[in-house]
């Protein structure tokens, strides 16, 4: 039975080695090949405006994540300035939290931090430590949330924002490419599920307010 006939049944996806877009139609199906020769063709070199063009994508995506992070940041020492008085959320530990992780973040990707170094082990009597492994715990959640997503059920519960949804994904793409590698190995098969799951939910959602779609 067809995701249309059964909403409840899950969609049946699989992305593949070549990380096609997972908020873009997909490619029709080609026309069978011709040539005998099992040799493939080689590719084009890579021109400096592509590379150029690439470069500047990513720094894009890397502006965001760092923009996003650092909202945090100042979200946890807001002060009224109507009254000088901090806002209830005031914490200056939890911005210190965020802080270090961008900094972890930094040095994953061999670039100078704002705090300019590595932060410290946390002692026996202090709260766990920031990780790599927290910026795809942040991004998931975020995706879930904006997926319309009841995190308790793992089912559509509430209004989707497909932009913001689409935003996250692409961050936890982007993060998985750029600093999986120094994550420990229950963070990065964490972040590859999430990622995997969130793909999931948004291209069941983006199907289900398209004219013909199946009802929620």
């Amino acid at each position: 039975m067809s995701d249309q006939q059964n909403p409840e049944s899950e969609p049946s996806i699989i992305i593949n080695d070549r990380r096609m877009r997972f908020d873009e139609e997909p490619a029709r199906e080609e026309a069978p090949r011709t040539q005998t020769t099992p040799e493939e063709p080689i590719a084009p070199p890579v021109t400096d405006s592509e590379k150029s063009l690439r470069e500047k994508a990513e720094e894009a995506r890397e502006g965001r994540l760092l923009a996003l992070l650092s909202g945090m940041v100042a979200s946890h020492l807001f002060v009224d300035p109507s009254t000088g008085l901090p806002d209830e959320r005031f914490s200056p530990s939890e911005a210190r939290f965020y802080l270090d992780l961008i900094d972890l973040y930094a040095a994953a990707r061999g670039k100078e931090g704002i705090m300019g170094q590595i932060p410290p082990a946390a002692g026996p009597n202090e709260k766990e430590p920031p990780r790599l492994g927290h910026i795809p715990a942040i991004l998931g959640a975020m995706a879930v949330h904006a997926l319309g997503v009841d995190p308790a059920t793992g089912r559509p519960g509430g209004i989707a924002n497909m932009d913001a949804a689409r935003l996250y994904i692409d961050l936890l793409d982007f993060v998985s490419g750029t600093v999986g590698g120094s994550m420990t190995a229950e963070d990065r098969d964490y972040m590859n599920d999430i990622l995997y799951q969130t793909k999931m939910f948004f291209v069941r959602q983006r199907d289900l307010g398209r004219p013909g779609g199946a009802a929620p």
